[in-house]
């Protein structure tokens, strides 16, 4: 688990959860879909708005209802917007390293089939054992 923390607003996140997943999951598609709808043109603040107003609305799918408020304390930046974004993505890739470096350790490690395996032992070093029925 990491701490996510953005303005007022701090939650425990774990992306290896799959509740939590499914409503990452859940919120990034609701986000393609709002962003599908931003206007591509017309005055700038009313673009970033619409941008930012996507981006409000993921946060409280993902973490609930007002969150965004918590998060961005009344502003309405785009800036701050990525800089959310962002500092999730952050905090999922620290996670996840964390989490492989942990547990690469029980990874089967394969060496192909037997003649791979034979070639593999020689380069190592190790001598095959060979026992007989006597």
């Amino acid at each position: 688990m990491s701490l996510f923390k953005f303005g007022d607003f701090e939650t425990e996140v774990d992306f290896t959860d799959v509740d939590f997943l499914t409503d990452l999951e859940y919120a990034q598609e609701k986000l393609e879909e709002d962003v599908s709808k931003v206007p591509k043109t017309g005055k700038t603040a009313e673009i970033f708005r619409a941008q930012c107003q996507c981006y409000f609305n993921f946060f409280d799918t993902l973490f609930g209802t007002g969150t965004h408020e918590a998060m961005f304390q009344g502003r309405t930046s785009y800036k701050l917007c990525l800089e959310a974004g962002e500092k999730l993505s952050e905090c999922e890739n620290k996670q996840v390293e964390n989490f492989f470096e942990k547990y690469d350790q029980y990874n089967v490690q394969q060496h192909g089939n037997r003649q791979q395996r034979r070639h593999y032992n020689k380069q190592q070093g190790k001598k095959n054992k060979q026992y007989y029925n006597r």
